[in-house]
């Protein structure tokens, strides 16, 4: 049967004409849909998934209309993981509804009116306020929007206002959401929408070819699942094409070059292609090398670094037909429409099976058409495994789909959502969790930690404020929310982390783009980048943003970005497995180039591959597979070992065996062990020359491995780059302010939290970032199938050792070289402990009363009985009429409960009632003690009398817990009072910067105008040139500064003929240091025992015969030194000679002035050039140029401060910085 059947005529006609027959896919998901019936649609891309979803509510839509029975709400939401994709959809959705329009126009039942339309809108980030505005007046039939708007409108009334009618909701590209948190979120949103409407809603989910099926449907919905995946033939063909490099050109990047000259080659003649990378600055690389081959505006880029102005203008482009190459990320592997695209490339090895298949679907994209993909890989590695990939897709073994469990952190923000409205009951939470398939397994418990979380207990355990997240009534289970909840869950909302990226902007604001935060600290003003294939030059950095201008594309670098992978999966690493194994036969038997042509390799990716695997059997015998680890010990360049394990399971298996591997060999050396793995094994050195024994894997027990992985992971990069994110997602980290937050701040309050949480481990977030890390990046069933495989022998492990690394580590190899590059050597704890305790004797600046009044002070009151309970929970015991609040609410909190009444005159919340017994009934110290603390936190400073005046103790019982408060470093005793030591020392360093504040800081000017001051104006101009000598005494500066600068802006109608009195007054010389220029010194400053013999012997000819004439005459004029010298050689060249190497002097200036003028006496006449000589030799008597006495760093320092009058790092001269400190110090 026809399923087109069961459409209204207008729908078929429509359907019929512009379209023809359905395929498949409609064929099965229309009927199901049409039936009300939860369907999931995997198909791959091409195949007519989104009318397959979306006519069935749009012929229905019609049919209403047309009746009169649709009214102006809300029916149909689609959600999108990209607000460019929403666009598209918006767009697409044009035709159909466009069409039946124009069927019912032409059909004559509409001659005195004009048929009904549906109204379509989208609400994404980008929707103007306007915009959302009408939305509200008029609901839209059909919604498009994202995850996070979604979420949003569900934390707004107006939004719920708008969502509450809805029946159905399709999510597209349903396996980029299944994997992540942001998936997580949404699969919640859904939820709470079912709770919202009147009726659960109907679940389409939309993706491309996904695994297990079943799985997928189980995560779309709990309810039962039409599952529509139609057994679907589409031709595809991967070629894996190499490039040649002309490795002796000497040019920079040759294999992108060559990679560029071949892709070039492949496309020029297409209209439309599409080339693949894995990187953002891979992207921009390949494009600016394609434009320099095609000529600009030939490639364009397209990643997530890029404004949403730019890839919708590349995206138009590439539509239009007007853009004949695009060089892009992942960005583009969703269904955002680029119109009909001819090929697809694909530059270095795919990361994965599933984004592989993504892209080549991208070629060829109906169904009826072959999807072909190019393939260039860039090493001879590259290629093998691009063969391997390209044999993995051509079977169907795409990934199979892990779906995160519990999430904890989205549930925290869900929650802070929640209370923003009408607030809940914790049963309402409880029901409402089995609706999303991420949070099945949520316990009870679980929800009212992560409540305890929010409400903030884990802060009043340590006595720290904290504004609560939301109002948590524990007697009750009830939760409600304040504006701060609402902040909280507006500002910080999703899942996407924030990387502390800058935004880079043109002068007048334009948005282009993001860079990564390290490529901005390494980047200075007028530094080049490239940033979708322009170039721009920076002009500004801002706190938040880079301002740029166009530049010229010649010299400008690459900007990188940092992103996280997850790692190969075992199933595709046991295939890869296979493949080597395969390969390591086909070279026995002589076969090996044939089973690479099979693979889809060209003639010189063969001879490359084959080459490569030929060296690694050479080197180890064998090829690492899915049945082999290979173990190779080596020694590095330095001399010390490494052990290499080759491993195909993948980053996800790699990553815990190698930290395994690692404890185990602890046991056996004490040396510091590092480690670098990837997809392929793991790499092991030492520092040191401890050697790395064999058999580490066989030692290691499958029931050990998760103990000492928990036990271990704290400390990983890895868990701390995930607490960072949770912290953020659970909105633990507080509002979120506009702008960017620098990645460095991130990380240092996220390091702050994790180390005071890190000792409860039933903590929500710590609980949740073990999990994330043991389960969604790590495969700990698959590293137990590895550690069994090995044990019981099915997989085998080859250990050797060889005199050099094999090719298959030279990568791993590389990262080790990087990983040491960027090795700073932190500081060791046991000197940062050293310093602490040498701290604690320096006795602290001491708190102004009134910072130690300010810093006690409280900000605010509670507003209502909610915030009055929160509180109670955070500061503990209150006396009536303490706080300005209604004696009221505490009895009104009282009779719900929530608070209770106890002697001594105490009201308390009542959830620590308990406590308060057990320190004033049982004497427990410890309870005392935590009850102290919160007073001195929150009552500031005590005393013993005050503390037993509250809770009826005893003096010395009060005065023995403050001492030892005191003693643990909890309190501090000041002027017979006891402080917290937090407040006291934030009130110290109030004080401080009090005080510093009132260190005025001077402009530049001032510093200059004072430098001036010191030029001795009012003296005579022989004074005042003799004041500037002595100051700048000892100073290099170039010949031609002294008389044209130094001297004559300091000195008072200054002549040439002061210099030279002076001089011949023999209290200072100059001496010539050649192109380093010239220095005034001191007679009082010369050594006089000096040898200077050593000199004499270093010279020849005239300059030593002159030389050892002024050492044995003494000062002498150039007319008596003309006998001794051989040849026609004039006494003054040979003493100017002697000169530029700082041997001698004149007490003259003269001959310095004669030498700056050299050149121009050169181009004299010869009567100027004789009078000028016979000058010269009357221009006084000439020395030798003693060496000065070693003048100590203290008197160097005097020189200083007489010349620059303020020392520090730009104006100390003479001695290093670090002298100086020493000095003053």
């Amino acid at each position: 049967m026809n399923s087109l059947t069961i459409f209204h005529p207008y729908t078929r006609n429509w359907f019929s004409r512009a379209l023809g027959s359905p395929t498949q896919v409609q064929e099965d998901a229309w009927p199901a849909i049409a039936a009300g019936s939860h369907t999931l649609v995997s198909a791959p891309t091409g195949t007519g998934k989104t009318l397959s979803a979306f006519l069935v509510f749009i012929d229905r839509l019609k049919t209403e209309a047309r009746v009169g029975t649709l009214e102006q709400e809300l029916q149909l939401i689609y959600v999108s993981p990209l607000k460019s994709l929403a666009g598209d959809i918006r767009e697409n959705l044009k035709r159909p509804l466009e069409g039946i329009y124009e069927e019912e126009l032409h059909s004559g039942d509409y001659e005195q009116e004009l048929p009904p339309s549906l109204n379509v809108a989208i609400r994404t980030g980008d929707t103007t306020q306007s915009e959302r505005r009408q939305m509200i007046k008029k609901p839209p039939h059909i919604l498009i929007t994202t995850p996070e708007s979604l979420y949003l409108m569900l934390t707004s009334k107006s939004g719920q206002s708008i969502l509450h009618t809805a029946k159905a909701i399709i999510i597209d590209e349903l396996h980029a959401l299944i994997d992540s948190k942001r998936g997580a979120h949404l699969m919640l949103s859904i939820a709470r929408l079912d709770k919202l409407c009147s009726q659960p809603l109907q679940r389409i989910g939309l993706s491309a070819t996904i695994e297990p099926l079943c799985d997928a449907a189980s995560y779309l919905s709990p309810d039962p699942v039409t599952i529509v995946a139609p057994k679907m033939h589409k031709d595809i063909r991967i070629e894996i094409t190499s490039p040649i490099p002309d490795r002796q050109s000497g040019i920079k990047d040759p294999i992108w070059q060559e990679v560029a000259r071949a892709v070039y080659a492949q496309c020029k003649d297409s209209k439309s292609t599409i080339a693949f990378v894995e990187g953002r600055a891979y992207a921009e690389k390949l494009a600016y090398f394609v434009n320099l081959i095609a000529g600009d505006g030939f490639a364009r880029t397209h990643h997530g670094s890029l404004s949403k102005e730019q890839r919708f203008e590349v995206e138009t482009s590439l539509r239009a037909g007007t853009l004949r190459m695009l060089c892009a990320t992942s960005s583009m592997e969703l269904g955002i429409d680029v119109g009909d695209i001819e090929q697809v490339f694909q530059i270095g090895c795919p990361r994965s099976i599933s984004s592989t298949m993504q892209r080549l679907g991208r070629a060829g994209h109906n169904p009826n058409r072959t999807s072909v993909m190019h393939i260039f890989p860039r090493t001879a590695a590259e290629g093998l495994y691009s063969g391997m990939t390209a044999e993995v897709v051509r079977e169907g073994g795409i990934e199979h789909s892990n779906p995160p469990k519990l999430c904890l952190d989205v549930l925290a923000q869900h929650l802070v959502s929640m209370a923003t409205g009408d607030g809940y009951e914790l049963n309402e939470v409880l029901e409402l969790l089995p609706r999303a398939y991420p949070f099945r397994e949520v316990t009870k418990e679980d929800v009212k930690s992560v409540l305890g979380m929010l409400a903030g207990d884990y802060e009043h355990d340590r006595n720290i404020p904290v504004r609560p997240r939301i109002l948590y009534d524990r007697i009750n289970e009830r939760v409600d929310g304040d504006p701060y909840s609402r902040m909280l869950a507006v500002s910080a909302s999703g899942t996407i982390p924030d990387k502390g990226l800058y935004a880079v902007k043109t002068e007048s604001g334009v948005k282009l783009g993001e860079l990564d935060e390290e490529f901005v600290f390494e980047s200075r003003i007028g530094d080049r980048f490239l940033l979708g294939t322009f170039a721009w030059q920076i002009t500004k950095i801002q706190k938040d943003s880079v301002l740029v201008a166009q530049s010229n594309v010649y010299g400008a670098r690459l900007p990188f970005w940092k992103g996280d992978m997850k790692g190969r999966r075992l199933k595709t690493g046991q295939a890869f497995g296979a493949i080597l194994r395969r390969l390591a036969i086909a070279n026995e038997m002589g076969t090996l180039s044939k089973e690479l042509r099979e693979l889809g390799l060209d003639e010189e990716a063969v001879s490359g591959a084959e080459d490569y695997i030929k060296r690694q059997i050479e080197a180890t015998g064998i090829l690492p597979d899915d049945r082999t680890i290979l173990v190779e010990h080596f020694r590095d360049e330095t001399g010390n070992q490494q052990m290499m394990v080759h491993s195909v399971f993948g980053k996800q298996i790699n990553s815990p065996l190698a930290i395994l591997t690692l404890e185990a060999a602890k046991k056996h050396i004490h040396a510091n062990i590092s480690y670098v793995e990837d997809d392929d094994g793991f790499l092991l050195f030492p520092y040191g020359e401890e050697e790395i024994p064999e058999g580490l894997l066989h030692e290691l027990r499958t029931l050990d491995a998760r103990p000492i992985l928990e036990a271990i992971l704290p400390v990983t990069p890895l868990f701390n780059m995930n607490f960072r994110y949770n912290t953020a997602h659970a909105l633990m980290m507080g509002v979120r302010k506009a702008g960017r937050q620098p990645l460095w701040v991130q990380r240092m309050r996220s390091a702050e939290m994790l180390e005071a949480l890190i000792r409860y481990g039933e903590h929500p977030l710590i609980r949740e970032t073990k999990r994330e890390c043991l389960e969604d990046y790590w495969d700990l069933p698959g590293l137990e199938y590895v550690l069994n495989g090995i044990r019981s022998g099915s997989i085998q492990v080859l250990e050797l050792f060889v005199d050099t690394p094999s090719p298959m580590s030279f990568l791993l190899r590389q990262q080790t070289e990087a990983a040491n590059m960027y090795d700073y050597s932190p500081t060791p704890m046991g000197i940062h402990r050293a310093t602490e305790d040498a701290l604690k004797d320096v006795t602290m600046i001491a708190p102004e009363a009134e910072h130690l009044a300010r810093v006690s002070e409280r900000r605010r009151l509670p507003e209502d009985e909610k915030q009055l309970h929160s509180l109670l929970m955070m500061e503990g015991d209150l006396i009536a009429g303490e706080l300005e609040v209604p004696i009221e609410w505490l009895e009104n909190l009282a009779r719900r409960g929530q608070a209770c009444y106890i002697e001594p005159g105490l009201w308390i919340a009542a959830e620590q009632l308990k406590k308060y017994q057990a320190a004033l009934e049982e004497g427990d110290t410890a309870a005392r003690k935590s009850l102290v603390l919160r007073l001195l936190r929150y009552r500031g400073p005590q005393t013993a009398e005050l503390v037993c005046e509250r809770y009826y103790w005893s003096e010395e019982e009060a005065q023995q817990l403050l001492k030892e408060l005191c003693q643990a470093g909890e309190a501090i005793e000041a002027d017979g009072l006891c402080y917290h030591s937090e407040l006291y020392d934030r009130a110290r360093k109030e004080t401080i910067r009090s005080r510093r504040a009132q260190i005025i800081t001077l402009p530049s000017e001032r510093y200059a105008a004072l430098l001036a001051s010191r030029i001795y104006r009012a003296a005579a101009p022989a004074d005042q040139l003799e004041a500037v000598l002595k100051q700048y005494s000892d100073m290099y500066y170039p010949a031609t500064y002294w008389e044209s600068v130094i001297i004559p802006t300091r000195v008072t109608r200054y002549r040439p003929e002061l210099l030279d009195t002076l001089l011949a007054g023999g209290n200072y010389f100059w001496q010539l240091m050649g192109e380093e220029g010239i220095s005034f010194h001191r007679y009082e400053d010369i050594d006089w025992q000096a040898d200077l013999l050593d000199t004499l012997e270093n010279l020849e000819g005239n300059e030593q015969k002159a030389y050892e004439a002024l050492l044995r005459r003494g000062a002498s004029f150039p007319q008596r030194l003309s006998g001794l010298l051989e040849g026609d050689v004039s006494p003054y060249d040979t003493l100017l000679s002697l000169a530029e190497k700082g041997l001698v002097c004149a007490d003259s200036y003269a001959p310095v002035r004669q030498w700056l003028n050299k050149e121009k006496l050169g181009k004299a006449s010869l009567k100027q050039r004789v009078s000028v000589r016979a000058k010269a030799m009357t221009t006084g008597r000439w020395e030798i140029t003693h060496p000065r006495r070693e003048i100590s760093i203290e008197e160097r320092m005097d020189r200083c401060f007489d010349r620059m009058i303020i020392i520090c790092r730009e104006t100390v001269q003479g001695i290093t910085w670090s002298q100086a400190l020493e000095t003053l110090r």
